[in-house]
């Protein structure tokens, strides 16, 4: 899967970016000796970032670090689901989802879930994963996503399915949807960049492999499109395996740029702006200079299997 690419001026600064970022898809033979289901915390974060696990399974965490590890667990609009308590050198625990669904697993010495108000989007926010501001390693959040899902890797719901927290806005004035394409969103799964707010809404999507997904810029920047952090992990009662699905990434132009990309393979894909944020360790950290800081611009693309037909 190759998306046509479109960059007018990315620059000399942009290029030199995107080439760092590149060592990002390489993988780490040395992770799949991790135990079966193991999430290991290693104080800057996690030695897997996403992890796609099968409903009925249960996720185990470990903690070798010389310091207790808090966890919170919480969906991705930010309801609490569990705590966990991880005891220094050593300390273990575990989580068995019970609905599918996407969550966020995070450190709660470093990190919090916070949310982002939109600009002119009346009152919307976006809820994603912050530093604390005076955590040890800031801007760099400590946290996780972990995917919920059936055995076939489907059954969380769409996104047109999501209810009215971070949809296309309505203007104020006209009482119209923002731009024309957003008028039925149950035919076009859609992620922008709102005029103003340096985030991904939504902060999640879920669709179906071979779905387009159109993605707008409407801020008066460029932003990018990239893959984050591989491998990704896949634990199917106890068996793990490792893929790394890839896309080539792409710019958004500022004030309206608009690109089409398609998944054509189910999974968890961890989607990176490499010009405002960039990989650090294990998780992601801001540039200062970003007007969002100290948010990560990131966002989770999940894809389902395409749907059955006869």
């Amino acid at each position: 899967m190759k998306p046509r690419i479109s960059i007018r001026k990315t620059g000399v600064i942009l290029a030199g970016i995107c080439a760092a970022f590149l060592t990002l898809g390489a993988f780490d033979a040395a992770q799949a000796a991790t135990a079966a289901g193991t999430i290991r915390f290693d104080r800057t974060g996690f030695n897997h970032m996403n992890t796609q696990l099968v409903r009925g399974s249960t996720l185990h965490f470990s903690n070798p670090s010389a310091r207790p590890l808090h966890l919170a667990i919480v969906t991705w609009r930010g309801r609490k689901v569990d705590t966990l308590t991880l005891a220094a050198h050593g300390g273990t625990a575990a989580w068995k989802p019970v609905k599918n669904g996407v969550y966020v697993f995070y450190d709660t010495r470093n990190t919090s879930y916070g949310d982002v108000p939109l600009a002119g989007e009346d009152g919307e926010k976006v809820y994603q994963p912050v530093a604390r501001k005076h955590s040890p390693d800031f801007p760099a959040p400590v946290y996780g996503i972990v995917a919920v899902t059936a055995a076939d890797g489907g059954g969380i719901p769409l996104s047109r399915s999501y209810g009215p927290m971070e949809v296309p806005g309505k203007s104020s004035l006209t009482g119209k949807h923002e731009h024309p394409f957003m008028h039925n969103t149950k035919d076009m799964p859609w992620i922008e960049v709102p005029g103003g707010t340096m985030t991904f809404k939504p902060w999640v999507l879920v669709v179906r492999a071979g779905t387009p997904i159109h993605v707008f810029d409407y801020d008066m920047m460029d932003h990018a499109f990239f893959p984050g952090h591989y491998p990704v992990m896949y634990l199917d009662h106890g068996k793990v395996s490792y893929y790394h699905h890839t896309f080539s990434g792409f710019i958004l132009q500022s004030n309206g740029g608009h690109h089409v990309i398609t998944f054509d393979k189910p999974g968890l894909y961890h989607i990176l702006c490499i010009i405002h944020s960039y990989a650090w360790k294990h998780t992601y950290k801001s540039h200062r200079f970003y007007g969002g800081f100290p948010y990560v611009m990131d966002a989770v693309v999940v894809v389902e299997p395409a749907k059955r037909t006869g």
